[in-house]
């Protein structure tokens, strides 16, 4: 499995031509064959926006097979349960399976 380390694109990540730059900067160095995990580890804060554009570009790429890494994160794990409602893409799968492995409560 391929980790993508986030803090690689700063410790701050707001915006969403930001994280669909960030996609598109390092979908050239991933092999499409393999799994991918993300890793919070050394950021502060993202924002829904930003890792909503590069979530759903990741999990388009990858037909689904991204997982997201357990985190401590307050601004992560507040974010996943709002990125989830009412989802039914390929990032859909991916924020579904890290709101169970973090028993984060969720909106509906």
């Amino acid at each position: 499995m391929q980790t993508i380390q986030l803090k690689k694109f700063g410790t701050v990540l707001v915006s969403r031509p930001a994280g669909l730059e960030a996609f598109r900067a390092l979908r050239p160095t991933l092999d499409p064959n393999q799994p991918v995990a993300i890793n919070f580890d050394g950021v502060l804060t993202v924002t829904p926006s930003w890792f909503d554009e590069f979530l759903t570009a990741l999990a388009e790429y990858f037909s689904g097979r991204v997982e997201l890494l357990a985190t401590e994160n307050a601004s992560v794990r507040a974010m996943l349960p709002i990125l989830a409602a009412d989802r039914h893409d390929a990032a859909s799968g991916p924020l579904q399976r890290a709101i169970v492995a973090m028993h984060l409560a969720t909106s509906s």
